[in-house]
């Protein structure tokens, strides 16, 4: 992996952990949920799109961390399509938080103006991956 995909990567990583998230009467990064997981256990952990915002966030923090994990490993083994597979772990994440956007959920508006530089980097390695990844199969293929 050369210099300009792993910073890439690096940035990423680092603007996936600043999503802003709106809990209680305070704001903070998601990286807070991900750390304090195992000492949130006062809020249910689950997995339903039905669920309002609150109950979104722990679940949402689990899929973005194991999408953030995947990406790490993926950058140190580069392989191509486990760093795809980790983009989609951590879009999913994101759609999580922000599934009641189109409720008129202002934190979910909020989490998703703040995911703005995550999403169009990830969009950018996601678009670079795939050429990356087209270009060697076509190498693949051309007959010698």
């Amino acid at each position: 992996m050369d210099n300009q995909y792993r910073g890439l990567t690096i940035a990423v990583l680092i603007s996936s952990c600043f999503i802003l998230i709106g809990a209680g009467h305070s704001v903070g990064p998601i990286i807070l949920f991900e750390v304090m997981f195992p000492f949130a256990s006062e809020n249910k952990l689950s997995f339903s799109l039905s669920n309002n915002y609150d109950n979104s966030i722990l679940a949402s923090a689990l899929i973005l961390l194991t999408g953030q994990l995947l990406l790490f490993i993926a950058t140190h083994k580069e392989h191509i399509i486990t760093r795809l597979i980790a983009l989609f772990v951590m879009w999913i994440a994101l759609l999580f938080l922000t599934h009641n956007i189109f409720n008129g959920d202002s934190l979910s508006e909020f989490s998703l103006g703040s995911a703005t530089p995550f999403l169009i980097l990830s969009i950018t390695l996601f678009s670079f991956d795939v050429k990356q990844y087209l270009q060697r199969d076509k190498i693949d293929i051309e007959p010698e």
